[in-house]
């Protein structure tokens, strides 16, 4: 007994290759990486650039253990009010 394999089983469509939702954001993924490029493409004035309150970024002001707790804390407290509703 042969059994071919091209039966099309019931209630089962062919899907086309592109569909709406996949241009609609496909584009609007495009749209905006275009303007991000052409954005860009240009420089902070001088008066933004340098000004004497900027931010020292060479000296930390948080240590990694410290940011580490304070994420582990608020994913834990984030389980338990899930698990309580």
């Amino acid at each position: 007994m042969v059994v071919s394999r091209d039966v099309a089983f019931a209630g089962e469509d062919e899907k086309p290759l592109v569909d709406f939702n996949t241009l609609v954001f496909g584009g609007l993924a495009v749209v905006s990486l275009a303007i991000f490029l052409f954005i860009g493409r240009f420089k902070a004035f001088k008066s933004q650039r340098e000004r004497d309150d900027r931010i020292d970024w060479s000296k930390r002001q948080f240590s990694l253990w410290k940011i580490a707790l304070y994420s582990l804390g608020v994913v834990l407290a984030i389980v338990l009010v899930t698990q309580v509703l």
